[in-house]
């Protein structure tokens, strides 16, 4: 088994309710790929839903994670997917 560690939010508020979690990394699915992330931003749009101010569809959803800019090396690949 594969862990990682995760950045979630654990409510709306400020940086106070961010949390690392220790997480499984699971195998990729049909057209997923699995990344080692290098580096990771976050942007204003991470802090507005984390802090209940950004209109989201679904509504917020604990355990949120932000930062969708990511870099780094693939290191798997699930079916459908090279």
């Amino acid at each position: 088994m594969i862990t990682t560690t995760a950045l979630v939010v654990t409510r709306h508020g400020g940086p106070e309710v961010l949390a690392l979690e220790e997480r499984e990394v699971p195998d990729p699915g049909p057209g997923e790929a699995l990344v080692e992330v290098a580096a990771g931003g976050v942007n204003f749009v991470d802090a507005y839903k984390r802090e209940g101010i950004y209109r989201m569809s679904p509504p917020y959803v604990q355990g949120l994670r932000g930062g969708r800019d990511r870099a780094g090396r693939r290191r798997g690949c699930g079916r459908g997917r090279r």
